[in-house]
């Protein structure tokens, strides 16, 4: 599940392309707070500042919106972490952005006026009453649209200035041969020039095991994939020509040209041209948005979160202690138990897994989901009987739940119980003809 959510990732950066308007209503109603709860202001902190909850609430409910029906109980670490990365990001550019851009009040109503149309909200007392069911004050609501306007022009303030030049269109095929010795390297290049085969000399001379087996070639490549004194050398040289001596930080390079062709781009964008200024404009914006977090001070407050990062360091033990510190301060957050019991699986502590599983359980035991994790926690410590009475459990809470239903009769038939597996697929026929039946009602 995790290589399925690190995959889907790669298209969720919100330091880098900023998404707002209707997708705030839908990250924050999948978060939303139960009536009389106070948001966390100790979330975290950067650079001394605390980090806004309903940002990290709203970036929350957007990344399992984005991440949809697959995300999992299990999968909530992950997701939780992710999102309070997002949020620290978001805050360190928006701290950038009120230094160097404005957005005016203007601005901000027409903003407002954008998303009401979108969503077809006819007045400011049905937006009011939206964002209360929400769990969101209107002037929290027009501050956060604020800050993403800001955040928007600050990116686009940062990639303005990125400028396309012939070498970002095409990529060069060559050859090198790397020393770490100048008068070795100069040896070398007089034994080139005097016609000696230069795949053999690498062969026998490049410091570079990559390359060196393989005569020195290098494949083809893109200037910004190599450092800037390479690159320079390599793109100045003509199809066939060698390069005199280049020194970069791995050592001393020469350089022989064999092809060079137009560059190709992943993705949906056909020109070359367009397909490299984006590209250029995503290396400047990562390169300036690096060098300002790597200064930052960032301090996880929040234990569960604290939890997180120590969990995704393989630190369990610290995650551990965390995590029991947050079963302390939410005690009806049944995650949390679910977090410890993996944590204890892994760890190798099945007692203790089991025990926090049930506690898990009991917190929450009207989720399905819940069950089939404690069950399959079961089937892989060889318990088929315990697995079988949590999918029981499962289904006895799953309702109309269809997609439950499958997966128990799925996991049934795996473990060859053959009575439940009968009672799944009535379960499922008896869906299906409610389904059907809902159709027809309406005409479908």
């Amino acid at each position: 599940m995790l290589r399925f959510l690190r995959k889907k990732m790669k298209g969720i950066m919100i330091t880098v392309a900023i998404v707002f308007a209707a997708s705030m209503f839908y990250g924050l109603a999948a978060t939303k707070w139960q009536s009389g709860e106070k948001p966390s202001t100790d979330l975290a902190k950067v650079n001394g500042q605390s980090l806004n909850p309903y940002r990290y609430r709203e970036i929350l409910g957007r990344l399992m919106q984005q991440f949809g029906a697959k995300l999992q109980a299990q999968d909530m670490a992950f997701v939780q972490n992710l999102a309070l990365n997002q949020t620290i990001d978001f805050t360190l550019l928006l701290n950038q952005a009120k230094k160097k851009v404005k957005v005016t009040n203007r601005e901000v109503d027409l903003a407002v006026e954008q998303i009401m149309k979108q969503e077809e909200i006819k007045s400011q007392q049905e937006l009011r009453s939206a964002l209360e069911r929400a769990g969101l004050p209107m002037g929290t609501f027009r501050d956060m649209i604020k800050d993403e306007m800001l955040v928007q022009k600050m990116v686009m303030k940062v990639r303005e200035g990125v400028t396309v030049s012939p070498n970002d269109l095409r990529e060069v095929k060559a050859s090198h041969l790397l020393v770490s010795d100048e008068a070795v390297a100069k040896s070398l290049l007089a034994k080139v020039k005097a016609g000696e085969d230069f795949a053999a000399l690498a062969r026998k001379y490049s410091e570079d095991p990559g390359s060196a087996k393989k005569g020195g070639d290098l494949g083809y490549f893109s200037y910004g994939q190599m450092v800037e004194p390479f690159a320079q050398a390599a793109f100045a040289l003509k199809i066939g020509e060698i390069s005199g001596v280049i020194k970069t930080n791995f050592g001393f390079h020469i350089i022989k040209a064999t092809d060079s062709r137009l560059r190709k781009f992943e993705g949906k964008e056909k020109n070359v041209e367009k397909a490299a200024l984006m590209e250029k404009q995503q290396q400047a914006f990562q390169k300036w948005f690096s060098q300002i977090k790597e200064k930052a001070k960032i301090e996880v407050n929040d234990p569960l979160l604290k939890g997180h990062a120590y969990r995704f360091k393989n630190q369990l033990l610290e995650a551990i202690a965390e995590y029991k510190k947050a079963a302390i301060k939410e005690p009806n957050n049944a995650l949390v138990h679910f977090f410890l019991a993996d944590s204890y699986k892994v760890i190798g502590k099945p007692d203790l897994a089991v025990e926090e599983y049930e506690v898990a359980i009991r917190t929450d035991g009207g989720n399905p989901s819940f069950y089939l994790i404690f069950a399959s926690y079961y089937e892989s410590m060889g318990q088929k009987d315990k697995a079988i009475e949590q999918y029981k459990r499962a289904s006895l809470v799953a309702g109309d739940n269809k997609a439950v239903h499958e997966e128990l009769l799925a996991r049934f038939r795996k473990l060859k119980a053959t009575k439940e597996s009968l009672q799944e697929q009535a379960e499922i026929a008896r869906i299906n003809k409610k389904e059907k039946f809902e159709k027809e009602l309406k005409g479908e």
